[in-house]
C-alpha cells in the first residue's frame, strides 16, 4: 500500500499537473487542438521545462547544499525556500508563453497564471501551515477544467477511446478520482494531516475554477 501511495504522488507530483494540463488542452474539441503538431510540442517543451525540470535542478542544487534534506520536503521551515524559487520559474513560464510568437491561446497562459497563483498562495501558507502542495495541484486542476468545459461551447462527446465515448462528466469524475487517490496517499505516506489535505484541495479548487471565470 506505502509503494503504491509513492507511486500516485510521484505521478501526480505538482510540478507535473500544469503540463499535464496543457496536454488535455490540446486534445479536447476546441480551437486549441486546431493549433498545429509543431506549435503544440513546442509551447509543451516550454512549460514542461519552466514548470518541472526547472524546479527540479533548483531542488536538486538545494539539496546538493545541504539546504533541503530531502526532495519530499517534509519539514515545513524547509518548504519555503523551493517555493519561491518554483514559483520565479512558473512566472517566467507565464511571461515566456504571453510572448510566444505567434501568441499562445489565452487559457494556456490561464492555466500558468492559475498555477503561479496557487503557489504563490501555498508559500503564504506555509509561513504558518503546513497546507498540502499535492492536493493544492490537483484540486487547482479540477477547478481550473470544471471552469473550462462549463463556460467554453465542447461538444458532449470530447473524444474517443477504442470508440468508447468520452465525454465531458467522465473527465471531470477523472480529475476528481486522481484528486482523491492523491490526497488518500498523502495521508497513507503520513506527509499531511485530513486538515493540510483538505485545505490544499479547497484552495486550489477556488484557485483554479476562479481563474476561468477571471481571467478568459
Amino acid at each position: 500500500m506505502k509503494k503504491t501511495a509513492q507511486i500516485i504522488s510521484l505521478l501526480f507530483h505538482p510540478m507535473l499537473m500544469t503540463t499535464y494540463a496543457a496536454l488535455l488542452m490540446f486534445i479536447l474539441p476546441t480551437y486549441i487542438s486546431l493549433y498545429p503538431v509543431n506549435y503544440k510540442k513546442a509551447v509543451i517543451l516550454i512549460i514542461f521545462t519552466t514548470t518541472f525540470i526547472s524546479p527540479l535542478l533548483i531542488m536538486l542544487i538545494l539539496l546538493n547544499l545541504q539546504k533541503i534534506k530531502s526532495l519530499q520536503l517534509n519539514e515545513k521551515k524547509e518548504r519555503i525556500l523551493p517555493l519561491f524559487t518554483t514559483l520565479i520559474m512558473y512566472i517566467s513560464a507565464y511571461i515566456i508563453t504571453v510572448n510566444f510568437p505567434g501568441g499562445i491561446p489565452v487559457y494556456i497562459t490561464t492555466l500558468i497564471l492559475s498555477s503561479a497563483i496557487t503557489i504563490l498562495l501555498v508559500t503564504i501558507i506555509t509561513l504558518k501551515f503546513k497546507i498540502s502542495i499535492h492536493t493544492a495541484a490537483t484540486g487547482g486542476i479540477t477547478g481550473f477544467f470544471l471552469g473550462f468545459l462549463t463556460t467554453q461551447h465542447i461538444p458532449d462527446t470530447i473524444l474517443y477511446i477504442s470508440n468508447i465515448p468520452i465525454k465531458s462528466v467522465h473527465l471531470l469524475s477523472l480529475l476528481i478520482f486522481i484528486a482523491g487517490i492523491t490526497a488518500s496517499s498523502r495521508l497513507i505516506l503520513k506527509a499531511h494531516t485530513p486538515a493540510q489535505i483538505i485545505s490544499g484541495l479547497l484552495l486550489g479548487l477556488t484557485v483554479g475554477l476562479a481563474s476561468t471565470l477571471i481571467y478568459t
